[in-house]
């Protein structure tokens, strides 16, 4: 705005087409005809220039107004800024007393922190000190108890190595007993086999009268071969079971049925080539079964009954003889 107003100002007097406007005393004394027409001319080209210099003047003012419109919005922008300002400036200010209050409170927090870190650490190395203390019972107390526990084992161990020993003692005494009871056992089985020879020389004998009574009372020999689990019929009216055997002792065992009667001769580990005798009917004659074979499945051998004469005979006898047997019922 400067410029323009001495641009324009009243003492300037810009140059029109290089014509200088006078002043009017200059125009009365020097009037004359042959510048009339270089007045006119001039007048024509002053009017020109005012025309000019008018539009110029008014383009200016417009400018100057917008320049000065444009120039009191930045005015009011600025104190509309300026105001911002202040308002910023009340919150920096806000701002900075509670960046000040934030760090009093930092440094009050960053006190306790020190303290409670000062706390903790001797917290914990007390913590420390006793576990330390509670490592050191601990082990003392394990070893004691290891120790303990190490001679109660080896006394056990002690103990343990003693029984092997008296272990040792008795089985060498056993094994010692063992061989006594192996040469008895010997002695005995060699005794059982003089007694069986014994035996088996009685039960010659006891053949031979067997064959001297049969020449006396005639009777009938049946030979039959029963099977283990089965009723065999092995006389008249004779019926044997057999239940099981014993190859080693040569034994069998059952019981035997008399038809028509409710009676059961039960047989138990009766040994072979032994008769079994037993009396059918009370006051009757004996019947004897001989067993002279023992197999895992069966036994064979020879049933004496009575000839039929001597039955009759016997049937119309006494009946007062008593009843015997040489079998297990």
């Amino acid at each position: 705005m400067g410029p323009v107003k001495e641009k324009w100002s009243v003492a300037y007097t810009p140059p029109i087409d290089d014509t200088e406007i006078h002043s009017i005393g200059e125009w009365d004394s020097d009037r004359s005809i042959d510048t009339l027409v270089d007045h006119r001319r001039g007048t024509a080209a002053l009017w020109t220039a005012l025309t000019v210099l008018a539009v110029a003047l008014a383009v200016a003012l417009a400018y100057g107004y917008s320049v000065i419109s444009k120039q009191n919005t930045e005015l009011m922008l600025l104190s509309g800024r300026t105001s911002s300002l202040g308002a910023m400036r009340d919150r920096t200010d806000r701002l900075e007393t509670f960046l000040n209050r934030w760090n009093i409170r930092q440094a009050i927090l960053a006190a306790h922190v020190q303290k409670m870190d000062a706390d903790w650490r001797s917290g914990l190395d007390e913590v420390r000190l006793r576990a330390a203390g509670l490592v050191a019972n601990a082990r003392q107390s394990g070893d004691n108890n290891l120790n303990q526990r190490t001679a109660a084992l080896n006394r056990e161990i002690a103990q343990l190595a003693t029984r092997q020993h008296a272990q040792l003692a008795l089985m060498a005494q056993l094994e010692g007993q063992l061989a006594d009871t192996r040469q008895e056992l010997a002695s005995v089985n060699a005794g059982y086999t003089r007694e069986l020879a014994s035996l088996h020389q009685q039960q010659f004998s006891s053949q031979q009268e067997i064959d001297s009574l049969n020449n006396v009372l005639s009777t009938d020999q049946i030979s039959f071969e029963a099977a283990k689990n089965h009723d065999e019929e092995i006389g008249r009216g004779v019926a044997l079971h057999l239940t099981g055997t014993d190859l080693v002792h040569q034994s069998f065992r059952g019981w035997i049925r008399i038809a028509g009667s409710p009676r059961t001769i039960w047989v138990r580990s009766h040994p072979a080539e032994l008769p079994v005798v037993f009396y059918p009917k009370p006051g009757g004659e004996a019947y004897e079964l001989v067993v002279t074979k023992v197999n895992s499945h069966a036994v064979s051998g020879y049933l004496l009954v009575p000839s039929e004469g001597n039955t009759r005979r016997q049937d119309v006898a006494s009946n007062s003889k008593p009843i015997t047997t040489s079998g297990i019922f």
